[in-house]
């Protein structure tokens, strides 16, 4: 068998590991990136990146070429494809047509920027890659204040590395509060607290109108008539799934269309991660991602595993402060579940209850909390059988 992988993100890289273990001893795995770094990078580290001069981008590198090699991978750095032809079943890049048996579709996302008159200008940049990281880097050398556009996850650890390259540093968020896919108001609020008081200007409920200047950005306006001087803005507002390179033969709602074997609507093809569309989701997050990887990678050698869906979670560090959010929606206040809570100045916790199981869980500052409730919540376990252990980390919940 042949099997073809496209994209070297979380999702390629989770599916090259099981196509490796469990594939037939005459089967190959080829892989394709159109990105020029040796190996596969760990997209979380850039923020990271972008905050400390002294790393090198071999320091984001989790993978590097000779671990591809150990698996027997034939990795294509820099080699994007071009065209996939379904009915000879090849991919066509710039140097030749390889033929595949399995293929799949893990080509990620883009960062989707809403259109804002002035993105064109020097200096205003769509993060989202490690290339992306390296010229705000080299910008930071020169410029003194950073707008960054979009209050979410990567928006705020963003944010935390200008201030730290010692930008004058601005956060605009479109929603009432920070984080609106992970916190409630109350919890945003603190979080927003917190971050001003470490240098961080924050504005919510304010969308960017345009971008100004001559050749470089210079000024942000708001559609209420906010303006922010600055020589340096970052846009972090979302994820577009990368479907242009199917979307004239698979089916394509917002990302790719997939079944419960994570197959797409032309037999033999597969789709993961960012670019994938399951019942509806496209999750945008790395545990989903590895999680639909490994599935298909197994369905690509032998169609019998289901993915019946994730729990959604995330946890971030954000400065020193640690957040997580476990199957938090933003509809649980309507859903009439009991609610467990701790508040003090700069820590957070509010449990959303059901029939004494957690459905949803915010937690601000209480790093020893996450693992349990993590695993409280993902395993569906009761909270009466755990009310002790609770207590030991959260000992002044009511």
């Amino acid at each position: 068998m042949k099997y073809v992988v496209i994209g070297n993100g979380v999702a390629g890289v989770s599916a090259i590991q099981v196509l490796a273990k469990e594939k037939s001893s005459n089967s190959t795995i080829l892989q394709f990136t159109d990105e020029p770094f040796p190996g596969y990078y760990n997209r979380p580290k850039i923020p990271a990146f972008i905050g400390n001069n002294k790393m090198t981008v071999e320091d984001t590198i989790a993978y590097n070429i000779n671990w591809y090699r150990k698996l027997e991978v034939d990795l294509h750095i820099q080699e994007k494809v071009e065209k996939i032809n379904i009915k000879t079943n090849e991919i066509i890049t710039h140097k030749t047509a390889y033929p595949f048996d399995r293929l799949l579709v893990a080509t990620g996302a883009d960062c989707w920027c809403p259109p804002i008159e002035g993105r064109q200008l020097n200096h205003f940049y769509e993060v989202r890659s490690l290339s992306d990281a390296l010229k705000i880097r080299d910008r930071f050398k020169v410029s003194k204040k950073a707008v960054i556009i979009g209050g979410g996850v990567l928006g705020l650890e963003i944010a935390s590395a200008a201030a730290k390259q010692g930008q004058e540093t601005t956060v605009i968020e479109f929603f009432p509060y920070l984080l609106p896919r992970q916190l409630d108001l109350e919890g945003g609020n603190i979080l927003r607290k917190i971050l001003e008081e470490r240098g961080i200007k924050i504005y919510v409920k304010k969308e960017v109108q345009k971008v100004t200047g001559e050749n470089e950005v210079e000024q942000v306006i708001t559609k209420d008539g906010l303006e922010i001087s600055t020589d340096l803005v970052l846009a972090c507002t979302g994820i577009k799934p990368r479907v242009e390179l199917v979307k004239d033969f698979l089916a394509i709602n917002r990302g790719i269309v997939v079944n419960d074997y994570l197959e797409t609507s032309q037999k033999n093809i597969f789709a993961s991660g960012d670019c994938a569309e399951h019942n509806g989701m496209v999750y945008g997050l790395i545990p989903p991602s590895i999680q639909q990887a490994r599935i298909a990678a197994h369905n690509m050698i032998n169609m019998e595993t289901k993915y019946k869906g994730s729990k959604i979670s995330s946890t971030l560090k954000v400065t020193d402060l640690f957040l997580s959010s476990f199957g938090y929606t933003g509809k649980e206040p309507e859903l009439g579940y009991s609610v467990r809570k701790f508040v003090n100045e700069n820590e957070y916790v509010k449990l959303y209850v059901h029939n004494d199981k957690i459905k949803a869980a915010i937690i601000l500052g209480f790093k020893k909390a996450i693992p349990l409730i993590r695993n409280i919540f993902t395993e569906e376990k009761s909270i009466s059988d755990n009310e002790t252990k609770i207590r030991k980390v959260l000992p002044d919940v009511s």
